[in-house]
């Protein structure tokens, strides 16, 4: 996710628009930066949950919720940098797209995310009781 923000970074920087790279747009820098953080967000909470398990504690809520968030935040980030690629971007020579493509599969392969959501609530002990 890194990489594709990086490169849209860069892409951004060179495409014109309104005789200005599409980059100094607000909009644009702005949520470039939210996705940025958004990321930074899941590796802390990849980190947290590595350090957690070398101590030998469970995990799986933590891991299921990283799970989760990962495949979420990788559709809204490969969407939201397709975007400002225009055109470009639905080609499959740049990263992106195939990032677009293929991030999909984060949310249906190894436990969909609505089987994420049922053990995260089973930790939670919030699902109804039988």
């Amino acid at each position: 996710m890194d990489n594709i923000i990086q490169e849209t970074i860069d892409y951004t920087r060179q495409r014109k628009i309104f005789k200005q790279p599409v980059l100094y747009h607000q909009a644009v820098h702005f949520r470039l930066a939210e996705l940025q953080t958004e990321v930074e967000l899941l590796r802390s909470l990849l980190y947290r949950a590595s350090a957690m398990y070398i101590k030998g504690n469970d995990v799986t809520k933590l891991a299921s919720m990283a799970k989760l968030k990962g495949g979420r935040l990788a559709r809204e980030l490969s969407d939201s940098c397709l975007q400002y690629w225009g055109g470009m971007g639905y080609t499959s020579e740049v990263p992106v797209s195939r990032f677009y493509r293929d991030s999909r599969l984060m949310s249906i392969g190894a436990g969909a995310d609505e089987v994420m959501l049922g053990i995260i609530c089973k930790y939670m002990d919030t699902l109804p009781k039988k």
